[in-house]
């Protein structure tokens, strides 16, 4: 081969591994940003909303859009019930003592106002955990439920949440005696506002048991900035559906107020299908 090939070949060489280099230290670079930074964005109310409507409680209105103009008429009203989500719920509420009391009341209200608004046929349970996690009550009515969330007290602890999801699958799902309707899968919802700082390398353990059972895991973050996001984000069945950001428990409340009441929804269905057939 001449020299002047292999110089030709050299030069280009010179220039391609120039052009990797570069190319290498440019996708590198990217790696001084934290990848779970975008879970700490806050949306707006509206949308985190109708994002809870869709994905917990199981109302999808393009689905009955869709639905409506299949039928192009009315449909009974035990019907239209089977289009919400039909599970039994779990409430996991943080108490400890990074939470101030007032903003525990909050979330008590807040999951009142949630229940309030759901299906009637729906039964809750609720464990609350800091330095240890306690049920305080079994799979209860709508009512009972609401009546029960009042009286939760608030503890001040350390944030034990593994031993919340442990407590959660042993007494609540694996458990058959605890009021919950039979054949009904669970949601757990889990109100927090950080990582756990009691045997933590257990939690995403349990998180992981619980889903094993067809349990789905969602969770509601409070607070503009969450230290630990990496196990929020792993407690959650997924990031798109499962993981809710609010600012502070107000921004919780003024979530679920936008949420509109089971009832509502029902008169909306029998209306639509009966005066309005081309919605």
């Amino acid at each position: 081969m001449s020299s002047k090939v292999l110089l030709v070949l050299a030069l280009a060489a010179l220039h391609f591994a120039g052009d990797s280099s570069a190319y290498i230290w440019q996708r590198t670079k990217t790696f001084d940003v934290d990848p779970l930074e975008r879970f700490q964005a806050i949306p707006p109310a509206r949308e985190t909303a109708e994002k809870f409507m869709r994905n917990f409680l199981g109302i999808d209105f393009s689905v009955m859009r869709i639905l409506k103009r299949r039928h192009r008429r009315s449909i009974a009203m035990d019907n239209i019930s089977k289009l919400y989500a039909q599970f039994d719920a779990i409430f996991i509420i943080d108490s400890s003592r990074s939470i101030l009391p007032k903003d525990f009341k909050n979330t008590l209200h807040a999951l009142q106002l949630l229940t309030g608004k759901a299906d009637k046929q729906r039964r809750y349970a609720a464990i609350t955990f800091s330095h240890n996690a306690t049920v305080r009550f079994n799979f209860s009515s709508k009512q009972d439920t609401i009546s029960n969330l009042r009286k939760v007290p608030f503890e001040a602890g350390k944030t034990n949440t593994q031993d919340a999801l442990g407590t959660c699958l042993n007494e609540l799902i694996l458990e058959h005696e605890n009021g919950a309707r039979p054949g009904l899968r669970k949601r757990v919802l889990i109100v927090t506002d950080g990582q756990s700082n009691v045997a933590k390398e257990k939690t995403l353990m349990r998180a992981a048991q619980i889903k094993r059972t067809g349990t789905q895991i969602f969770v509601i973050a409070v607070g503009r900035y969450m230290k630990g996001m990496s196990e929020i984000v792993g407690l959650a069945s997924s990031t798109d559906a499962h993981l809710y950001r609010v600012a502070n428990t107000k921004g919780f409340i003024k979530v679920i107020r936008l949420i509109p009441p089971w009832n509502i929804i029902k008169e909306y269905m029998t209306r639509s299908w009966l005066y309005n057939p081309e919605y």
